[in-house]
């Protein structure tokens, strides 16, 4: 299998994410227990099941994340902030983004939040920088963004505190990455083309315990070629 840790894990730090301290956090979705993803278990009955594995170390970092096949490790420095993600193919140093600043309108663009701060309304390139542009419109739930402090557990969230973000081609308009993190769980993505036709569409069902995180999820995933589903499982710690 195809190791895509590190590519999301990047993503998620460059576009992913909303005005989202821990504070902020705290300050949506109220007193909520911090607990962090162990194992998120996707059953696919099309492509073949898979466990994606989160392993923690010392001071309650993360160590390592797995799907079985592929190892991305974490590392960091003596001030234990995170300095580097390496898989047996390359190693991603969190400097890379620390260049000012990350030239963020490569991969797309915020245009619109809600009251929680969450991004409702972006724009992606279908096929990377240049391609058709998307305009893609987020639901989500009520409840927490359950990776975020699995997030802060990698030293994420202190990097998306040092990272600064151009959202500008000519006109440079700089935020912080953190702005960019959602407080609350996805629901919905929807992809739409300039000419308002949808291209691509997935649908998240939770079932979620007493605490407010998801215990399982149906996905759907749809687009013009193909329609799939699959579910999760998440495990915590």
């Amino acid at each position: 299998m195809k190791n895509i840790i590190v590519p999301l894990f990047t993503t998620l730090l460059i576009l992913s994410c909303s005005k989202s301290t821990e504070d902020e956090f705290n300050e949506v979705n109220g007193n909520v227990a911090e607990k962090y993803v162990k194992s998120v278990q996707v059953i696919d009955n099309v492509n073949g099941n898979t466990t994606l594995t989160v392993n923690y170390g010392e001071a309650n970092r993360v160590s390592s994340i797995t799907d079985g096949s592929a190892t991305s490790f974490f590392n960091y420095d003596s001030s234990n902030n995170l300095s580097s993600i390496n898989d047996s193919d390359d190693t991603f140093s969190m400097s890379e983004l620390y260049q000012a600043p990350y030239d963020a309108f490569e991969t797309g663009q915020v245009l619109e939040y809600d009251d929680n701060s969450n991004p409702t309304k972006i724009k992606v390139y279908e096929d990377g920088y240049g391609s058709q542009l998307l305009t893609g419109t987020i639901i989500y739930d009520a409840n927490p963004n359950p990776y975020f402090y699995t997030l802060k557990a990698a030293g994420g969230i202190a990097v998306l505190d040092r990272v600064d973000l151009n959202f500008g081609i000519t006109d440079p308009s700089i935020i912080k990455a953190r702005n960019l993190f959602p407080n609350n769980n996805i629901r919905a993505m929807i992809f739409k083309d300039n000419n308002g036709i949808t291209k691509y569409e997935v649908q998240f069902s939770y079932t979620y315990g007493n605490d407010k995180y998801p215990l399982s999820a149906s996905v759907s995933t749809l687009s013009v070629d193909e329609t799939t589903s699959y579910s999760l499982i998440y495990t915590y710690k």
